[in-house]
């Protein structure tokens, strides 16, 4: 049995061969690199849910309900039958029609893998694994112990669209490449917490096998193995929703060492016109009242400056805040006096804004222009993207209104869908969102 819980164990690819071809939008057919076959599959740990009461469990087919810590069949179950899950006196409680009990770990398994586990409404492959959450061992965390290429076809869906045209699918191929060099960049990387991924917006929004997608499935396989390298290192494969017509520079976004592979380039058509044009999320507009936007800044500046501390050393630091008076608190903003845009990228999105309130002056930069001026009235955690324009009527309201949907690194989802439409590869999406990246199957030296 695997011990999830004392490490990650990641079983490397086996090496073996097979070759793969497909037809492109133009007709053309492209042949796939040689990609090692999964004689024994990378295994996945994807967080579900944490810090959670009492749970409830099923299966679609006959199952197990097992010891993870023992690697102990404790019950076997029927179709229907339901498992409960709690913590009681600092130990897992189960309990179903048939019998209860206390352990340390809990799996759940289907007999068949062609079964499907049923928790918070949704449908899983694999195993779902139950723990007592490590930062509150009052209440459980679900983990889905997952096999790779089943993790991936409840993600490419959701990230860039189901019931897509025929015609796009070089753009899922390619949003398959990138979750796959994504995730497993990823393993281990929550170990602390119990898993390796996050099943949301902080890794990969994971649907189960209620996500997926025909369209998505085919793509998962046509480019089973393969991943994107820089040089002979796993590539950082961020993706977005939208550029707006030029991608952005990674060191501009965050607070990181440049990367030669998620530097910007244009973005845009022959005719000027962005890839990414008709996205729904090309243009628009957010409205704060002027005290709304007060109440915004009470929260999300405390919050930047503790995002900084994250990052001892960085040239953000040095500007983040400079008091109006001594002793002036920085956590406590206080009224709004002025917001100007300081600095702009060499394309165009806001690279520094200025925000002068009754404490002093905040200096916020890069991507996280969009926490701090997150929407008032939606209720959304973060602005849709940093390439904007302010117009502000002081005392009243401000008004921000921009281009494009996400961080804006790397492939831009929309932007891939119209090339692949126009006939553009897989490949030649991706060497273009990711330029001087290479395209290989998965080494397994390359696993953690």
């Amino acid at each position: 049995m695997r011990r999830w819980l004392s490490l990650a164990v990641i079983l490397p690819l086996v090496a073996g061969c097979l070759a793969a071809k497909r037809v492109g939008g133009d007709g053309r057919r492209e042949e796939f690199p040689e990609r090692p076959v999964a004689g024994q599959p990378v295994l996945l740990r994807v967080g579900l849910g944490e810090g959670l009461p009492k749970q409830r469990f099923a299966c679609t087919g006959p199952w197990q309900l097992r010891s993870g810590a023992r690697d102990r069949t404790l019950l076997d179950l029927a179709a229907g039958d339901t498992v409960s899950a709690t913590v009681f006196a600092g130990k897992l409680k189960f309990a179903s029609d048939l019998e209860g009990g206390l352990l340390d770990w809990l799996v759940l398994a289907p007999r068949d893998p062609g079964d499907l586990l049923l928790w918070n409404d949704r449908t899983w492959r694999g195993e779902l694994h139950v723990i007592r959450t490590p930062r509150d061992s009052t209440r459980v965390t679900v983990v889905n112990v997952v096999e790779l290429e089943s993790y991936l076809a409840g993600v490419v869906p959701g990230e860039i669209g189901r019931a897509l045209p025929p015609d796009a699918r070089a753009a899922v191929e390619a949003q398959a490449i990138v979750a796959r060099t994504y995730v497993i960049g990823r393993l281990e990387a929550q170990r602390a917490r119990g898993f390796d991924v996050f099943a949301d917006t902080r890794d990969q929004v994971y649907g189960g096998a209620a996500g997926e997608d025909p369209l998505a499935a085919a793509a998962i396989a046509a480019t089973g193995g393969l991943v994107v390298y820089r040089g002979d290192e796993l590539a950082d494969t961020f993706f977005h929703s939208t550029c707006g017509g030029h991608t952005a520079d990674c060191a501009e976004v965050w607070p990181v060492a440049p990367d030669p592979l998620l530097r910007g380039v244009e973005d845009r058509r022959p005719d000027g016109v962005a890839w990414c044009g008709e996205s729904r999320y090309a243009v628009w507009e957010q409205t704060w009242s002027w005290s709304d936007l007060e109440r915004v800044l009470a929260a999300s500046l405390p919050a930047y400056l503790d995002e900084l501390a994250q990052h001892p050393g960085s040239a953000w630091q040095t500007d983040g805040f400079a008091p109006a008076y001594a002793g002036a608190d920085p956590r406590r903003p206080g009224s709004l006096r002025r917001l100007e845009i300081d600095a702009r990228t060499r394309e165009g999105r806001v690279a520094a804004l200025g925000i002068t309130t009754e404490a002093g002056r905040y200096r916020v930069r890069g991507d996280e222009t969009r926490r701090v001026l997150r929407p008032a009235a939606t209720g959304a955690a973060i602005l849709r993207s940093a390439w904007f324009d302010l117009e502000t009527d002081e005392g009243r309201r401000v008004i921000a209104r921009g281009r494009g949907w996400g961080h804006g690194l790397g492939l831009c989802q929309v932007g891939a869908i119209a090339r692949a439409r126009a006939g553009q590869t897989a490949r030649a999406i991706l060497a273009h969102y990711y330029p001087g990246s290479r395209l290989a199957p998965l080494d397994g030296a390359a696993l953690p």
